[in-house]
């Protein structure tokens, strides 16, 4: 559906070019939620408007489907950009302007009849739960249903492909689960392709198929979501899953603490085994779970445990053996 080669771009300052994009090549399918996750300035933003050219390449070419769209312009242009949507972070609605106006602003803009305006919003509001909000401005909503009034604005004229520029950033992490999963919605009933950016590792887990990871304008990692957090091989990409799940035991714990800490990755069917109670009932060891989660990434579990396991040496390395049989890794950050 959408194919990124060799992505650069380049923007002129008083005294050299910088560049926000350096060669990003990129293949995203039909009817997957993408994304791409980095910190800010890592040229996430400027990557997805190369995508309908609000920001047109340095070099490189953008290829939609079949058709170069690299070179368009005029009507050619236009017409492109039909076919895609776009959320943003702040909204950028019409405040003197009713929901439903906003709404139907797009369909203006297409050349849409007035009939058709009038049958079509109220279908859309109803998508994202505003069906009740027509006549409201936007100085009468709350941040979420401010952003649903943009993802039916988005949607308005049947698009493709569904560009999400940061839409939860500015929500809170209520309100940024609830707009995830009418994200997630509407791509299973449409099959519509979405590209999400984000800075947020936490929205990438819930609701992308598959991701690439940008820092100082290059992709360095791109894999599905489950792999990205199961075995993450780039440094950043490290940092970013590091930053996201907060695993750091105290000083003061660790300072009382007898024999090794292990950190113990789980994948797949593995998280679901009782591995650390079938070690203390095999070896004469103290197994102590210290902090840990499972969760499931795209249906798939994946844990993760810092344990504290104390005993006889020969006995510790003998149960840690046993443990690295039988789950994804394992690493002593302590003793």
């Amino acid at each position: 559906m959408i194919d990124l080669q060799h992505i650069t771009v380049n923007f002129a300052d008083s005294l050299h070019p910088v560049s926000a994009v350096k060669d990003v090549s990129l293949k995203i399918e039909t009817g997957e939620i993408f994304g791409i996750v980095g910190t800010s300035g890592a040229g996430k933003s400027t990557l997805l408007r190369t995508i309908n050219l609000l920001q047109r390449p340095t070099s490189g070419r953008v290829i939609i489907g079949e058709t170069d769209i690299t070179d368009y312009d005029g009507e050619n242009l236009r017409k492109m950009r039909l076919q895609m949507g776009m959320i943003f972070q702040q909204f950028n609605l019409i405040h003197t302007k009713t929901v439903f106006d906003n709404v139907a602003f797009t369909l203006k803009a297409a050349g849409v009849s007035k009939p058709e305006i009038k049958e079509r919003v109220p279908k859309l509001l109803e998508v994202v739960g505003l069906a009740d909000k027509t006549g409201f401005y936007p100085g009468q909503l709350s941040g979420g249903q401010k952003q649903r009034v943009g993802i039916a604005r988005a949607l308005a004229n049947n698009p493709k492909i569904l560009l999400c520029d940061e839409p939860t950033s500015a929500l809170d992490s209520e309100t940024t689960n609830s707009i995830l999963e009418l994200l997630k919605d509407i791509n299973r009933k449409t099959g519509i392709t979405m590209v999400l950016i984000t800075h947020e590792m936490t929205v990438v887990k819930e609701i992308c198929d598959r991701v690439a990871v940008m820092n100082q304008a290059v992709v360095v990692e791109e894999n599905t979501v489950f792999n990205i957090f199961a075995n993450p091989k780039a440094d950043f990409t490290k940092l970013l899953i590091q930053h996201s799940n907060n695993f750091s035991l105290p000083e003061r714990l660790l300072a009382q603490l007898k024999g090794k800490v292990l950190k113990i990755l789980y994948r797949g069917g593995g998280a679901e085994e009782p591995v650390i109670s079938d070690t203390a009932q095999k070896y004469a060891v103290a197994v102590n779970i210290l902090h840990g989660q499972i969760e499931y990434i795209s249906d798939s579990p994946l844990g993760v445990l810092l344990v504290n396991i104390n005993g006889a040496p020969a006995m510790v390395e003998e149960a840690i053996r046993y443990i690295k049989s039988r789950v994804e890794s394992v690493e002593v950050v302590y003793g």
